[in-house]
C-alpha cells in the first residue's frame, strides 16, 4: 500500500484528533500527521505550503462544525486554490443530517464523508482509495515521462 507521507487532521475536539492521528499513523501509514484546531489554521498552513514550494498532504480529514473556518468554509477556500486540486479530502464529522453529506458530494476534493468515530470500514474504504489515487498517480507520471 502507498504511504501517505503528509495527513492533516483538521478537528477542534483534542481526543477526537488525538485518536484520528494514531489511526492514521498505524493502518493508513501516514509519516506525519498535523493537527489544526480549526479549518483557518489548516488553511493558513497549507497556503503557506504552496508558497514555499514545501510538501502539501496527501489526505486532509476534515470535521464540519469547527469555530473559526468551519468544514464548508475550509472546502470553499481549498477549491479556489489551483494548486490543491489533487489533495484528498475525507470529511469526518458527527453530523448524521443527511444534507451535510449530500452537500459534501459537491466538493471535488472530498473522497469520503464518515461519522465518528473512525471505524474499521472507513479505514478500509480509504485504503483502498489511497492505494487506487497511487496507482493513478503513478500512472500519471509514467505518461508524462513517456511524452517527453
Amino acid at each position: 500500500m502507498p504511504t501517505a507521507l503528509l495527513a492533516y487532521v483538521i478537528e477542534n475536539d483534542r481526543i477526537t484528533a488525538t485518536i484520528t492521528e494514531l489511526v492514521l499513523r498505524k493502518n493508513l501509514r501516514c509519516g506525519e500527521v498535523q493537527t489544526y484546531g480549526n479549518g483557518q489554521l489548516a488553511f493558513d498552513q497549507l497556503g503557506a505550503a504552496l508558497r514555499s514550494g514545501s510538501t502539501v498532504p496527501d489526505l486532509i480529514l476534515l470535521d464540519l462544525d469547527m469555530p473559526v473556518m468551519d468544514g464548508w468554509e475550509f472546502l470553499d477556500a481549498l477549491g479556489a486554490l489551483p494548486s490543491a486540486k489533487h489533495v484528498c479530502v475525507f470529511v469526518l464529522t458527527s453530523s448524521i443530517h443527511p444534507d451535510d453529506a449530500r452537500k459534501a458530494k459537491f466538493y471535488k476534493q472530498v473522497k469520503g464523508f464518515f461519522l465518528k468515530p473512525l471505524n474499521i470500514d472507513s479505514v478500509t474504504w480509504m485504503q483502498h482509495f489511497l492505494q487506487l489515487a497511487g496507482a493513478s498517480g503513478r500512472a500519471q507520471r509514467l505518461g508524462a515521462a513517456r511524452a517527453n
